[in-house]
């Protein structure tokens, strides 16, 4: 999907992706993110129907929520967040100047490779030394990215890595599944970032653009 026809319709059914029912999901976010966008501006793209600018961004001093399906946008608003204003455009077309954080959880990989490269570009050049939070899979490097690709971007492009986290596991084969039904456990999410590469599913970078 690339296209606000192609979200239009799967925004048909309300959370398609089922991020209400993503718990385990948003407590690791809540974790990881909650200090860096604490009574911070923050641009959140990819807002989808505002889900995680409920869970996760209230936190913000401001967030302005982006997201290309006009449907989305319009359950986002029905949230009524007194943090939060939510605009339907591309993010590739969206001024990144003027924040003091932006998000891109779960969003990127939507684009090209050679989209994904121009968007890098655009936050070095709109949002300097400033931080961007990127999360997305790294399972499957040929239609998304890899850990390796993305650090050789970051490096390219002169962004400094702060941190990677994990921030699920790949449920193939069965064995990786009870290791994520374990993590589900209390406490167990401690355990996420001592977990090999080759079981991760979706990681979550902190960088800062040059």
């Amino acid at each position: 999907m690339r296209t606000a026809e192609d979200f239009n319709r799967y925004y048909e059914t309300p959370d398609p992706w089922g991020y209400a029912r993503a718990t385990f999901r948003d407590k690791v976010l809540r974790r990881r993110l909650t200090r860096s966008i604490r009574k911070k501006s923050v641009l959140e793209l990819g807002c989808g129907e505002g889900h995680l600018t409920q869970v996760i961004f209230h936190r913000a001093r401001s967030v302005t929520a982006v997201d290309i399906s006009d449907v989305a946008i319009a359950r986002a608003k029905s949230r009524n967040l007194g943090n939060a204003g939510f605009e339907t455009a591309d993010l590739l077309e969206t001024s990144f100047g003027g924040y003091d954080v932006i998000a891109a959880i779960e969003c990127i990989y939507y684009l090209s490779h050679q989209e994904q490269g121009a968007f890098l570009a655009k936050v070095a050049r709109e949002h300097p030394g400033k931080l961007l939070w990127l999360s997305g899979p790294i399972i499957d490097y040929q239609r998304y990215f890899s850990h390796r690709r993305l650090m050789l971007e970051f490096k390219t492009l002169g962004f400094t890595v702060i941190r990677f986290y994990n921030l699920s596991v790949y449920w193939h084969p069965l064995s990786s599944r009870i290791v994520g039904n374990l993590l589900k456990l209390p406490l167990g999410y401690r355990l996420l970032d001592r977990l090999p590469e080759r079981m991760i599913y979706q990681r979550l970078y902190a960088v800062r653009a040059p």
